[in-house]
């Protein structure tokens, strides 16, 4: 499936093919070139006659960042970043994945003074405490199981106002490609003591962003996250959204997290998330148990081993339905930009004859939790 480009991308993308064909034009022009390339293949576990053993893919991704014009107060920066992606595999065959993706990944402009920003195109807008779950994430778009978790760009406009070294206000809207409608948003952030303190608001319509969690419903959502360390690092990220409907309900999600490093080795890092979401009766239901409370726990552990390589461990356990996944990890540093993954995943359900958990399932199609385990190699340039 190729994605077509809004007005916003297309406006973007001629100005900065202008920028960088006549860079003698351009006072402080400057450009540089990055990129990746990502090859990967899993065999996946248990599955029916009918579907191809291996899960893989195939990405190029290319882009070109820098400076397109520099004035005695103001600079105009920018990045083009596009990628191709190819999947063959199980997750074709079930129609979780298309076969074929192109698309941008970050296409902006940004003009920028030192203490104001605005920056137009797509963009990433992630903020937040959470490193598993994010219920700030608004657009976080990242498969947290996956081996580099990235979120894909919004196309929107974004402005940034640093009040002071420590604290800022930002605002950003967000096309939501139906009846001409924008998601809005504001949020401050700044410190107290040493405790970074942050609070947000957004209007959110319905929208045609399917890849967005809640796209299709009409909410405001308000939340706030804490994140600060006393020996320990603990931080709390909360939301509250209220759908517009007649009865305004209600739905609030929170997590709780802590880490650590222990000085065993050349350092072993400790992680853990708690995570609740809860709705009142009236608020869409959108899980397929028709459960309205949900209770998970992220956890990893993680840990150099010499200069080429580190092992991870990731794990996500459900209260509710008792499902769990583990999924362990090896980065071994073949070069400075040359790095390969020894990969895994292992799922299963802790109540007896339980076959649809959350976080692992067994059905006759591919469904994405199923146990693999694979190899992936990056290269960045």
């Amino acid at each position: 499936m190729i994605a077509t480009p809004n007005i916003i991308l297309i406006r973007l993308c001629l100005l900065l093919v202008l920028c960088i064909a006549t860079p003698q034009l351009v006072e402080g022009f400057d450009s540089r070139f990055e990129g990746r390339a990502l090859l990967g293949s899993s065999y996946v576990f248990d599955l029916s006659s009918d579907l191809k053993d291996f899960d893989s893919e195939a990405e190029l991704r290319l882009g070109v960042l820098g400076n397109a014009w520099q004035g005695e107060v103001w600079q105009l920066d920018y990045e083009l970043t596009g990628d191709v992606r190819q999947v063959d595999g199980p997750s074709v065959q079930s129609h979780l994945q298309p076969e074929t993706n192109l698309d941008f990944f970050r296409a902006w402009l940004r003009l920028d003074n030192g203490s104001f920003k605005i920056r137009g195109g797509r963009q990433k807008i992630l903020f937040g405490a959470g490193t598993i779950y994010r219920p700030l994430g608004f657009f976080d778009t990242r498969n947290v199981t996956g081996v580099v978790p990235l979120t894909r760009g919004a196309d929107g406009f974004r402005s940034t106002w640093f009040v002071t070294p420590s604290s800022f206000l930002e605002g950003w809207l967000v096309p939501a490609k139906k009846d001409s409608s924008f998601i809005a948003g504001l949020r401050g952030e700044t410190l107290i003591g040493d405790m970074e303190v942050g609070a947000v608001v957004q209007y959110h319509p319905r929208t045609d962003l399917t890849d967005l969690a809640d796209f299709d419903q009409e909410m405001v959502q308000l939340g706030y996250h804490l994140k600060g360390e006393m020996e320990i690092g603990f931080w709390n990220e909360s939301r509250m959204d209220i759908e517009l409907e007649s009865s305004s309900p209600l739905r609030f999600d929170t997590v709780l997290g802590v880490d650590y490093t222990f000085n065993l080795g050349e350092g072993l890092h400790v992680l853990m998330e708690y995570f609740l979401t809860t709705r009142q009766k009236d608020f869409t239901l959108t899980d397929p148990k028709g459960q309205r409370t949900i209770q998970q726990i992220g956890f990893t552990m993680d840990q150099p081993v010499g200069i080429d390589i580190r092992w991870q461990v990731f794990s996500l356990y459900d209260l509710r339905d008792k499902s769990f996944q583990v999924i362990p990890q090896i980065e071994y540093s073949v070069t400075e930009s040359l790095f390969l993954y020894l990969h895994g995943r292992v799922g299963g359900n802790l109540k007896e004859g339980e076959k649809d958990g959350r976080l692992h399932r067994k059905s006759a199609t591919f469904n994405g939790t199923e146990s693999i385990l694979g190899l992936t190699l990056i290269s960045y340039f």
